[in-house]
């Protein structure tokens, strides 16, 4: 167990897209860790990059596993959390080789922005209470060092929606719940996945946007 405390690092939030998300409770569900045991997620933490999320991959859709926000890849020679979002128009170059076979998505009760030239952050959560569902991708990253394969995952972002443009330049590509088979689904192409997110906008009515702290 003490090698995951390395991988365990907290930020601060800052000036970037979703920063900071707020895991919803899951009851329903229990996490599987690499041993096979399975656990109960922690209620309502935060999850900041650099920790683990409770997430589901299309590599093992039927469970829910842990990975640490901010993708490493075998190009990676350290442990970093650099890449913690990508934009859809990057995800045909930078991240060629997850789009289209490595996908996840993680269940969150609300997403946080902060925007310093108002001097706010901001709480984001669906208006009607339910949970929010993030599409990404994942990759696995070997440490050389211990010879532990830890999992990673990055949080795919878009254009902005109305609401979300008053406070922040991108958002999340949030899912439908019905969405959740078509994005995990093998069989569609990059770019396939990519028309798809573009095609499904969260709309902003859909949104409940507060302000959490003015600084």
């Amino acid at each position: 167990m003490h090698f995951l405390l390395k991988y365990l690092v907290v930020l601060h939030l800052k000036d970037h897209m979703c920063g900071r998300v707020l895991v919803v409770e899951q009851k329903d569900i229990a996490i599987t860790g690499r041993d096979g045991r399975r656990f109960k997620p922690q209620p309502n933490a935060t999850g900041n990059p650099g920790s683990m999320l409770p997430v589901v991959t299309n590599a093992l859709p039927d469970k829910v596993q842990q990975y640490r926000w901010g993708l490493l890849t075998a190009d990676d020679d350290k442990i970093h959390a650099k890449h913690e979002h990508a934009r859809t128009g990057n995800l045909h170059t930078s991240w060629r080789r997850q789009l289209g076979k490595k996908h996840f998505v993680i269940r969150v009760r609300a997403f946080f922005e902060c925007n310093q030239e108002q001097k706010k952050s901001y709480r984001i959560e669906r208006a009607d209470g339910k949970p929010f569902y993030i599409a990404g991708l994942w990759d696995s990253w070997m440490d050389v060092a211990t010879n532990v394969l830890l999992p990673t995952c990055l949080m795919i972002t878009m254009p902005p929606n109305r609401a979300i443009a008053e406070i922040h330049d991108r958002m999340p590509a949030i899912l439908k719940r019905g969405d959740l088979k078509t994005w995990l689904n093998g069989n569609l192409t990059g770019q396939q996945r990519t028309a798809y997110l573009e095609s499904h906008p969260c709309l902003p009515e859909a949104l409940k946007i507060t302000v959490e702290k003015t600084y």
